[in-house]
């Protein structure tokens, strides 16, 4: 949802921030994540999104990340953390090792994927 100007309304009292289209902007990451540019493709709508809006990175279909592209994630938490913008990171198992060893399991609220039934 967007707002769209009346050409004859004064410019003055729009709101310049982007509107949540929803409460919750799902970020989903998939396959390998080799580099820093796949890494900030994933993140970059959260960005535009407003504060308010809660943001869940899901990184359960993920089976290889390297250091170079955790940098975008990390950067994303300490974004949420300064504005106060909820993160929820679901991590696959290869996700949440190299997360662990980089000593970072604590930079994110880590979330085990609901096994299926």
């Amino acid at each position: 949802m967007s707002k769209v100007a009346d050409p004859h309304e004064d410019p003055t009292t729009i709101d310049p921030r982007p509107v949540p289209a929803t409460d919750v902007l799902n970020l989903r990451g998939a396959g390998d994540l080799t580099d820093t540019h796949a890494a900030k493709e994933i993140v970059a709508p959260a960005y535009a999104a407003d504060p308010a809006t809660a943001l869940v990175l899901d990184l359960t279909t993920v089976t290889y990340l390297t250091m170079e592209a955790v940098i975008p994630f990390v950067t994303l938490a300490r974004r949420c953390a300064a504005r106060g913008t909820s993160l929820r990171v679901l991590a696959s198992e290869p996700v949440r090792r190299k997360l662990t060893s980089l000593g970072l399991h604590s930079a994110f609220a880590l979330k085990q994927p609901r096994a299926e039934s």
